[in-house]
């Protein structure tokens, strides 16, 4: 049926307007990590936080506290996973992806490529999207945790320390590990 009536639409309107600015609310008491650019877990979060919200705006038996609860809920859990990454290696390690070195010095890292699914035609746009023309003259490509690539030019790579951990086949830094 495409129309039921007035006061259905206004219920949806209403719990959409104060579950909107309830969300936005606990959104930004959560910080920055809840819209920073995604890894695997704030990927879950958002999709679950849409998923509150919709069912929440259409659901008559869920109830503005209900959503608001479950909004609490994932974002004391997002918090509590970056807390504890922060302060346990071996739980960031479980949690969180690595960024993984696919170029070095020019060179595709073929086995590196194939383990993270990665094609030589999006290593090669990436390059192009940061406004480098020329293999030969790139240091580094990075798969960053977020998916996003980084491009370093020139000079070796091993002459760069943001690139040690992976120069060195470590997946983090000692300093990380404890």
């Amino acid at each position: 049926m495409w129309f039921d009536n007035w006061s259905g639409i206004g219920r949806i309107a209403v719990v959409t307007l104060v579950v909107y600015f309830g969300l936005i609310a606990i959104l930004q008491f959560a910080g920055k990590r809840s819209i920073a650019k995604l890894n695997i877990f704030d990927l879950v979060v958002t999709v679950a936080l849409g998923s509150i919200l919709a069912s929440v705006m259409l659901t008559r038996s869920l109830s503005i506290a209900d959503g608001l609860a479950a909004f609490i809920v994932l974002a004391f859990l997002q918090w509590l996973v970056a807390w504890l990454s922060v302060r346990l290696g071996w739980f960031k390690q479980v949690i969180r992806s690595d960024a993984r070195m696919l170029v070095k010095d020019g060179e595709f890292l073929e086995q590196q490529m194939k383990e993270e699914r990665v094609t030589h035609d999006e290593i090669r746009a990436a390059i192009r999207k940061q406004g480098h023309g020329e293999m030969k003259r790139i240091a580094a490509v990075v798969l960053e945790t977020d998916g996003s690539f980084s491009v370093i030019e020139d000079p070796p790579a091993s002459q760069y320390s943001t690139l040690e951990p992976m120069l060195r086949g470590d997946d983090m830094a000692e300093s990380e590990r404890n």
